[in-house]
């Protein structure tokens, strides 16, 4: 039965679907960007130089031709309408059996005087506004102390780059006192400045002013979170709180639509990462192919490297936790290891990843 799949979405979970999908269904992506897939995880790494633009780009356009997998570039969706099981686009209405939103998210935004001096990194043209701007000063001031405006510190601290790093909380990827400051020694040594506890209150004359400080900011990166890409959800009826509301399965409010990646959202969690949005797509690809299966929204599972530093954060993390060793903090539930953070050892981390995994 030839079964049409119509994504909406060319990131992570777009394409993995895509892939998943193609050798036994009629699969076409529409993309608003008019570039293929690119690997966003990836784009820190170009900013700081690491990474050439081309290599940012691992699927040509004959790739996609060659799966059978139709690519709609430079098409915006307008309107989903599910009674006729059709999408409006700004080039044309499209018919579909199955439609899945991977619509992903937007930077969150500071809402402060000069806030139109700020950068982004969400995109590759982000990337190269920001790359451009980072070679010309040779510094810059990053707003938020979540994992991607800290892989961007450190992989630019190492190369020589001023780097500070302004954070509303006293907490470093919402980790926990002495966590957040294992975390902050490290790149430190790097060269990192670091400015916890700080409400950002304007932008002026190449100066952030804080509530404790001004701090000298030709270029600024405002990384603060994510928006999760609703609009289309939204205005075609679809039940959407932060993000487009999904089960396990990734269900939407609507029959035959579902929704994974950045764009998803069950009980509250939004899971924010490639890694996850990918794995969404194995789940749903697995359901469509008539294999149940079902995604834990609960388990983290996040692997970051800051500079030479890497870090891994799995399971659950409570607020009872203690060190089993200088690399592994550990946290519990009723005296049961159900998370840790492991600094260093990456194969340690995957290990105590499927231990995790297995005893939940």
């Amino acid at each position: 039965m030839n079964v049409k799949v119509l994504i909406v979405g060319n990131g992570p979970g777009g394409v993995e679907l895509a892939k998943q999908l193609s050798e036994d269904h009629e699969v076409t992506i529409v993309e608003k960007e008019t570039v293929p897939y690119y690997t966003k995880p990836m784009l820190s790494h170009y900013v700081a130089g690491d990474v050439k633009e081309e290599n940012l780009f691992p699927y040509s356009l004959d790739w996609y031709r060659k799966k059978g997998i139709e690519l709609l570039l430079g098409t915006t969706a307008k309107k989903i309408d599910t009674k006729k099981k059709t999408l409006e686009t700004d080039r044309g209405t499209l018919e579909y059996d199955i439609l899945v939103l991977a619509t992903g998210a937007g930077p969150r935004k500071l809402q402060i005087p000069g806030s139109e001096k700020m950068l982004t990194l969400r995109t590759i043209d982000d990337a190269k506004k920001l790359k451009e701007a980072i070679e010309k000063e040779r510094e810059l001031v990053i707003i938020g102390g979540g994992f991607i405006g800290l892989e961007l510190a450190g992989n630019l601290s190492k190369k020589g780059f001023k780097v500070r790093v302004v954070e509303k909380t006293t907490s470093l990827m919402g980790l926990d006192g002495d966590l957040t400051e294992r975390i902050k020694k490290e790149l430190e040594k790097y060269g990192v400045e670091f400015y916890l506890g700080r409400d950002v209150e304007r932008i002026e004359n190449d100066v952030l002013v804080t509530d404790k400080e001004e701090i000298p900011s030709k270029v600024i990166l405002c990384s603060i979170g994510i928006v999760p890409e609703t609009t289309l959800a939204e205005e075609s009826g679809l039940a959407v709180n932060r993000g487009v509301l999904v089960d396990r399965t990734f269900k939407t409010s609507e029959s035959n639509v579902y929704a994974i990646g950045d764009c998803a959202e069950h009980n509250g969690i939004i899971c924010g990462t490639a890694k996850a949005a990918m794995a969404h797509a194995k789940v749903l690809a697995n359901n469509l192919r008539g294999i149940p299966d079902e995604y834990d929204f609960q388990f983290r599972s996040s692997y970051f490297k800051f500079g030479d530093f890497p870090i891994a954060v799995l399971g659950t993390l409570t607020k009872d936790g203690n060190w089993l060793d200088s690399e592994t903090k550990a946290f519990y539930r009723d005296g049961k290891i159900v998370g840790v953070v492991v600094f260093e050892d990456m194969k340690k981390a995957r290990d105590w990843e499927e231990r995790l995994r297995s005893s939940r």
